[in-house]
């Protein structure tokens, strides 16, 4: 009789357990309830968009970058997020159907991206590329950038985190390019120039440097003593016109200084870049612990790296229910004053503009 009633009870506990994973799996389906964004004016004979027909969570949403989950793009159309990355495929048709899967019927096209960097490889499945430190020559690192940007066009993809652009690779020993600064300079710099004439943005990173050198920002927070000519290579493809800067989340001084914060949330940091460059200031991903671990609060981390003067915002937490409850908190910190809307206004219009799309007021 004991066993019997055991097994019951076994069985019981079961059923609920199930019952509670389908009801917590019902939810994240469900939610967040967004609306179709039929409110975006976007007049396509002049492919300009009313930037004051955006709402305000719907500015947030396109500077948000998250990873690119077929099943959430739906709710990521609707919500107007930015963009969406990809990881590792096993085709190249793969990649395309999941890139025509977000971009068919969306609103506001998203930004497509991936990590095309060296030995970091998503498409290592089916296509080789050769590390960045094996580029010997600007002349290689040009026809390695174009042919790379040729690839990704064709593939749908529009942007990539890419070059990095840093020094030193001590960490994977792959991801950098080598010489002296001012040879990692030009490679970087014909690197980038070949990539974005097939339309394709580049991103050099990791602004301001040293972010491969000692500990992984992935896992840890880091301290770094940057000098002169780790900004060497910034400066030089902020001069050719680079479309996007990735900061890191390392914490800096020396020739700048992110004021004993990890760079990415440091308005002095951030906006001394922007003040030297026009183009997509991006983060890296936030969800690392080189920034989560410096937070007690997320919501705390989410309000400063929008008040930083960032534009695009790498968060790979892609539940739509913690994105929505991001944008949230950064909407409460807009009405508040803490964030100016013209801030949001500002970047909002380099992101459609840096999509090919004209912005009105």
């Amino acid at each position: 009789m004991s066993r019997s009633r055991n097994g019951l009870s076994v069985t019981i506990l079961l059923a609920l357990i199930v019952a509670m994973l389908f009801f917590l799996n019902l939810e994240k389906i469900a939610a967040p309830q967004v609306a179709a964004p039929d409110n975006v004016v976007f007049d396509r004979t002049t492919n300009t968009v009313q930037l004051s027909s955006l709402t305000l969570r719907q500015k947030i949403a396109q500077m948000i970058v998250t990873y690119g989950d077929e099943n959430d793009a739906d709710v990521f159309k609707k919500m107007l997020i930015g963009g969406v990355y990809f990881g590792a495929k096993p085709s190249e048709s793969d990649y395309i159907a999941s890139v025509n899967r977000f971009q068919d019927g969306a609103v506001v096209p998203f930004f497509t991206t991936v990590d095309l960097e060296g030995c970091s490889n998503p498409f290592e499945n089916f296509q080789n590329f050769p590390s960045f430190k094996d580029i010997n020559t600007s002349e290689e690192a040009y026809g390695y950038g174009y042919a790379e940007g040729k690839f990704l066009k064709e593939t749908g993809i529009n942007v990539d985190f890419s070059p990095v652009v840093d020094l030193k690779d001590d960490i994977w020993d792959c991801r950098s390019f080598v010489g002296t600064p001012e040879e990692i300079a030009n490679k970087s710099d014909s690197y980038i120039y070949g990539m974005q004439e097939n339309g394709v943005i580049a991103t050099a990173k990791h602004y301001p440097g040293k972010t491969l050198v000692s500990r992984d920002p992935h896992k840890y927070i880091v301290y770094e003593q940057i000098d002169e000519n780790d900004l060497l290579p910034f400066k030089r493809t902020i001069r050719s016109n680079v479309s996007a800067i990735m900061v890191s989340h390392v914490i800096v001084n020396g020739s700048v200084s992110s004021g004993s914060m990890p760079s990415t949330v440091s308005q002095p940091l951030v906006q001394g870049l922007r003040n030297q460059y026009g183009g997509l200031i991006v983060t890296d991903e936030i969800n690392m612990l080189g920034l989560k671990d410096y937070y007690a609060s997320k919501d705390d981390m989410y309000v400063d790296l929008f008040k930083a003067d960032n534009d695009v915002i790498l968060n790979f937490d892609s539940d739509p229910k913690d994105l929505d409850h991001m944008i949230s908190v950064v909407e409460g910190a807009v009405n508040r004053g803490e964030i100016s809307e013209q801030r949001i206004d500002g970047s909002v219009t380099r992101i459609l503009n840096a999509k090919g799309i004209n912005v009105a007021a």
